[in-house]
């Protein structure tokens, strides 16, 4: 095997928020949401994760736009997004 040569310095910046068990009952609203099946002892259908928010803050619409999921995002994330390699 040829050794592996470095071309330049690389940085990434990752953002990583939420839960990804909440992802899938958001998933679930979308336009073209995934299979619900999960495979979890305690939840078998990531509409659970809509019916337990439902429960906690009413009706849930459905189908929503993409843009609804990031509409309310915390203001600190408001200087986060890609950087540009110089």
């Amino acid at each position: 095997m040829a050794p592996i040569e470095q071309v330049g310095a690389a940085s990434v910046t990752l953002f990583l928020c939420g839960d990804v068990m909440t992802g899938r009952g958001v998933d679930q609203i979308l336009p073209h949401p995934s299979a619900p099946h999960l495979y979890e002892p305690y939840a078998r259908s990531a509409l659970d994760y809509v019916a337990l928010a439902e429960r906690a803050n009413g009706p849930v619409a459905r189908p929503v736009q993409v843009a609804y999921v990031w509409g309310m995002r915390s203001p600190s994330s408001s200087g986060c997004g890609p950087m540009r390699a110089s």
